[in-house]
């Protein structure tokens, strides 16, 4: 598995609900996805950016890096109108950054990978990283 690097055209491509229960395929792209994201040493990494058109992402923002997080098919409910400013990079993009503007909170919902629907609200930092992803 390789993180594919823009302008690649796949990383524009929509990609596909995840049906329930998980595939093993599914599993394994997940469980290889959270390895590469910290080999990588990113903070969010997405299914197409690896080459898979399933819509799923993970991430980790926790000060010691070893609380990876799964969303499966997820989707952002509600957005705050106000709005942050925070530099940003990417994966697909390396030694890039832009200073991007995104809502302080959002509120999204997505599946686990055990097939239960989960639901929050996602504040600064985090709320970056889910509306990157």
């Amino acid at each position: 598995m390789k993180i594919l690097k823009h302008p690649d055209t796949f990383l524009r491509q929509p990609t596909e609900e995840v049906e329930f229960p998980l595939s093993e395929e599914n599993s394994i792209i997940i469980d290889n996805m959270i390895k590469l994201m910290y080999i990588a040493n990113g903070i969010g990494l997405a299914a197409n950016q690896v080459g898979y058109n399933r819509r799923m992402f993970v991430m980790d923002t926790s000060n010691e890096r070893d609380k990876p997080q799964v969303f499966i098919n997820p989707v952002v409910t509600a957005k705050n109108n106000l709005k942050m400013k925070w530099e940003e990079g990417c994966l697909s993009c390396p030694g890039e950054h832009k200073k991007i503007s995104r809502s302080l909170s959002v509120n999204l919902e997505w599946m686990c990978r055990h097939g239960k629907k989960q639901h929050k609200t996602f504040f600064q930092f985090p709320a970056v990283v889910v509306q990157h992803e």
